[in-house]
């Protein structure tokens, strides 16, 4: 149980910390355009990310760097859907508004996981889909309508 609260306020910091860079991003986006700020802030994250690799790599080993193919191009998958995700970001918040546009993201997340879930894709037991868990997602689609604008 100590373990899934760790987890649970760890997630909490997360998503805080997601409703900090996504108004970045949405701000950022109205100044400079979606696709723009899509590309520029992971061009500034991978940069900083090779920053930090490159002194891990002068004070540590290199032999903890090596990367198996599959996980090399499910990273180089995951780069390509960030680019996605910050430009959809971008462009989606300025338009619905921070607070209905991440319960729209959030909603989305929670649909493709349920079903990751289901078939146990993200490397543990799957979890069986539950009247719980599809009532999960429908209070979270009716949550996103109510935060939508309605002008």
């Amino acid at each position: 149980m100590k373990t899934i609260l760790i987890g649970a306020v760890i997630a909490l910091i997360t998503g805080i910390t997601i409703g900090i860079q996504v108004t970045f991003i949405s701000r950022a986006g109205g100044i400079l355009g979606s696709i723009k700020t899509g590309l520029i802030t992971n061009l500034m994250g991978g940069s900083l990310a090779g920053i930090i690799i490159l002194i891990m790599l002068i004070f540590g080993s290199s032999k903890n760097w090596k990367v198996p193919a599959p996980a090399f191009f499910m990273m180089i998958t995951a780069g390509l859907l960030g680019i996605l995700i910050v430009t959809g970001v971008s462009f989606s918040l300025q338009r619905a508004g921070i607070a209905a546009g991440m319960a729209t993201v959030i909603l989305g997340q929670m649909l493709i996981s349920i079903i990751i879930d289901t078939k146990g894709i993200g490397g543990i037991e799957p979890i069986a889909i539950s009247f719980q868990r599809i009532a999960g997602i429908i209070l979270m689609g009716i949550s996103v309508y109510l935060l939508l604008p309605k002008n």
